[in-house]
């Protein structure tokens, strides 16, 4: 990765460029998707034959012509002559009959209407060019020429303009409505003799630029001469003739010379995804309209979908990768005004599943990092987005974290290291393992409570990172540097990433142990994103689910397909709609119960109504159907701490108790949503015992004060009563009130 430096911008904008242009083409070529599809892509004029046949599906032939005018107007002519190179390459012809597109293309010939330009809409040029030939070529280049605006002297031995198409086998009345697209240009045939290079010297003198047939095998030297390429076929012809006006038009315009065009190998991936093959419902030689409409509609519009169809995100939005990195790169050169792609970048979980899927491995989720990384250097990333978990993170690895030995060991040859989203979602779960890999291993097994930091790493907040590293290091080397049982995926890969601790999954401890069968039930396990390219841990835990006694099912997009649950990348703190609807889509994937082994994926399909329990719970029988809110996650990490010290550890903790606080109905599902934690109202209620001070809302008869905690400003509205406070509702700001 190529390093940018940062500077400040006049006085309060500080500027970083992510990434260089040079960069960006690289990435976005890694992505086919805007590569032409193998029809297209083996035609010599690269007609897009996937939207003529979108447009004749619908019956618009006209619409359907045009995209072929915008090549060719020698409709009739092609589609007799066409080489077919086209069909032969279409994608539909690996499983059945490919799409009949010369006979498409004859339907647009007798369907789409007169290729006839308006002359109002023509620009007129002043110089004046020339075209020598008695081909199909030289036609080509009257008209390719004339629709740029110039005059057009055509020197030809041939009687008529329709003869050089005549020669081609065409009927008379083909070949006139093939010329209908060169009424209105300012064409003037010019009889001749014979072709000759006398005749070329002549020309050249007298036109501003010259383009001259193969047919005749004549060249010339001259700088404003330009000869056409040979071409056995009709299209390789006409494709020839526009590459000879291009080079004439940039000669006269005194533009450098364009790049040749090579042979064109489609890189596009295909979805092919429920396509069936086929047989073609055209017969060529008796095209109508009906008929022609049907067999476009067999075009499938190849297309690469294979990031979208399984990404939540990417159909929200409606993006694909290529174009959502070039909106990310705009929204990061912007120094003043809005950032309109700071929800795009946000919304995000970098769980990996479009690389995953992409043939290519499209490293999308790289380039979000990259950006939350950049608008946190440049202190453009809203506070808002990722401060509750944040301050979460704070919290677990403060107030509620615990690091211990196993009793009556002074060194450990095991830590087990559950996960914060564990102890706050199922603590009861937490509790019987520890108990039991201290029972069954040998060599003592310590217990460190906290998170691991992916909060930061996802926040991009290194600063923080380093912080949540240190607080794990410290109690690790501690207990003599032991090996990690992880009971969260994401954990052991921000461990495998930082730390050069041995990691093991705990499904792979409890597998060699041994577990108690259950009652044969049908399940779908969820994989996780943090086990995503980890085929031992996803087949790991598939086997524990069958000791377990389940029949394991495989739902769609799973293994390293499986979609994110919402939580992963902050999501559901920075974008909560976006986080349900990703949960709502993987939880929807399965009928019957999901197995998951990352207690986060519970908790958010728990949400969903979906009947769902982590592999733990099954092994332990413990966890229920209860979904925590946000002030019960934090009070279950603090209870599981108090409770582990006293009865293992024989420890005292002290918990403050709380005001006598009753809620309203709808009161904490508003905190919730606003993620207002019961003891940031406690803490506004407190400090308003302390002052006195609230403001008497006489409408609804209760009382409204605040506190400001951190960057937040809190506001409550209450009543006192004799046995405490009745809450109605709770909201926060982040402007400072003076």
């Amino acid at each position: 990765m190529e390093k940018k430096e940062s500077a400040l911008v006049g006085k309060h904008y500080l500027m970083k460029q992510a990434f260089g242009q040079d960069e960006l083409h690289e990435r976005e070529a890694v992505c086919t998707r805007t590569d032409p599809p193998p029809c297209m892509a083996a035609c010599p004029l690269g007609i897009d034959m996937r939207s003529v046949c979108d447009h004749a599906a619908k019956g618009d032939f006209s619409k359907a012509a045009g995209i072929i005018r915008m090549s060719t107007p020698f409709l009739y002519t092609l589609s007799g002559n066409c080489s077919g190179e086209c069909e032969n390459r279409c994608t539909l012809s690996r499983l059945g009959d490919g799409v009949r597109l010369r006979a498409l293309e004859r339907a647009c010939a007798m369907y789409g209407g007169s290729g006839a330009v308006s002359r109002f809409m023509l620009p007129k040029k002043q110089k004046k060019t020339a075209v020598i030939g008695d081909d199909l070529f030289a036609l080509a280049c009257c008209w390719e020429l004339g629709k740029k605006g110039y005059e057009v002297s055509w020197h030809t031995s041939c009687g008529s303009l329709v003869e050089p198409l005549l020669r081609l086998g065409l009927p008379e009345a083909e070949a006139k409505a093939d010329l209908t697209a060169l009424q209105n240009l300012r064409i003037l045939r010019k009889e001749e003799k014979a072709l000759s290079i006398e005749l070329i010297e002549k020309v050249s003198e007298e036109a501003d630029a010259v383009c001259i047939s193969p047919d005749p095998g004549l060249a010339c030297q001259k700088e404003n001469c330009f000869a056409g390429q040979k071409e056995e076929s009709v299209a390789g012809l006409l494709a020839s003739a526009k590459r000879t006006a291009l080079l004439a038009d940039c000669f006269l315009q005194g533009a450098g010379t364009p790049p040749e065009e090579e042979n064109r190998e489609s890189r596009l991936f295909v979805t092919m995804d429920g396509v069936e093959g086929s047989e073609s419902l055209l017969d060529p030689e008796h095209v109508t309209k009906e008929k022609a409409a049907a067999e476009a509609a067999r075009c499938i519009q190849c297309q690469c979908t294979e990031c979208i169809k399984g990404c939540v995100y990417l159909q929200h939005y409606k993006r694909n990768p290529r174009a959502a990195i070039r909106e990310i790169y705009n929204n990061l050169s912007i120094v003043m005004g809005n950032h309109m792609a700071n929800g795009l970048i946000n919304a995000c979980d970098e769980c990996g599943q479009c690389r995953a899927a992409c043939p290519n491995g499209f490293d999308y989720p790289d380039v979000c990092r990259i950006a939350r990384h950049t608008m946190v250097e440049t202190k453009k990333m809203p506070p808002s987005a990722h401060e509750f978990a944040l301050l979460d993170q704070q919290f677990s690895n403060g107030e509620a974290f615990l690091a211990r030995k196993q009793p009556g060991f002074e060194k450990c040859r095991y830590v087990f290291f559950p996960g914060c989203q564990a102890s706050a979602v199922s603590p009861d779960t937490v509790e019987a393992a520890y108990r039991d890999l201290s029972t069954r291993l040998e060599g003592g097994v310590g217990l460190i409570l906290g998170c691991c930091g992916a909060v930061s790493e996802w926040a991009a907040r290194e600063d923080l990172l380093a912080e949540a590293e240190e607080r794990f290091r410290s109690a690790w080397e501690e207990m003599g540097r032991p090996t990690v049982i992880c009971a969260c995926p994401t954990c052991r890969k921000i461990f495998d990433r930082y730390f050069e601790a041995e990691t093991v999954g705990i499904w792979e401890i409890l597998l060699k142990l041994g577990v108690e069968p259950l009652e044969s039930r049908p399940a779908a396990v969820h994989d996780a994103c943090g086990a995503r390219g980890d085929k031992k841990t996803q087949e790991v835990v598939r086997a524990l689910a069958r000791a377990l006694g389940c029949r394991v099912t495989e739902a769609p997009f799973s293994g390293d397909l499986s979609p994110c649950c919402g939580f992963g990348g902050l999501v559901k703190y920075a974008n909560p709609q976006m986080a349900r609807e990703k949960a709502d889509f993987a939880a929807g994937r399965a009928d019957g119960m999901i197995v998951t082994y990352c207690m986060a994926c519970k908790d958010q399909f728990a949400r969903t109504g979906a009947g769902t329990r982590h592999i733990l719970e099954l092994v332990y029988g413990t966890g229920d159907d209860t979904v925590p809110d946000l002030s019960r996650r934090r009070k279950n990490r603090l209870k599981l701490k108090q409770k582990l010290l006293r009865e293992i550890w024989k420890e005292d903790m002290y918990m403050e108790e709380m005001l006598p606080v009753r809620y309203a109905q709808g009161a904490m599902e508003e905190m919730e949503d606003r993620m207002i934690l019961k003891s940031d109202v406690d803490a506004v209620l407190r400090a308003y015992e302390e002052s006195g001070a609230a403001v008497f809302d006489q409408e609804h008869g209760w009382l409204v004060t605040c506190r400001r905690l951190g960057n937040v400003t809190f506001w409550v509205k209450f009543r006192k009563e004799e046995d405490g406070y009745l809450v109605f509702g709770a909201y926060s700001h982040r402007m400072t009130v003076e």
